[in-house]
């Protein structure tokens, strides 16, 4: 479990440190509201992805 709230923090503070840094060179603002936005739909498709991984796995032959 250790392991997969290390890739859920690695995975969120990467895009969200990105996003700040491209909103903030090309607009000059940045509001907490859009940020709250992309980081709510971003684990969303991160957690969505991890499922749909661990499904295909189920599908390998063994």
């Amino acid at each position: 479990m250790e392991s997969r709230r290390s890739l859920y923090a690695a995975g969120f503070v990467g895009p969200s440190i990105s996003y700040i840094f491209n909103v903030l060179a090309f607009t000059g603002q940045f509001d907490v509201g859009q940020w709250a936005v992309f980081a709510a739909l971003f684990l969303a498709v991160f957690f969505g992805f991890e499922k749909f991984m661990e499904w295909a796995e189920t599908l390998e032959p063994a």
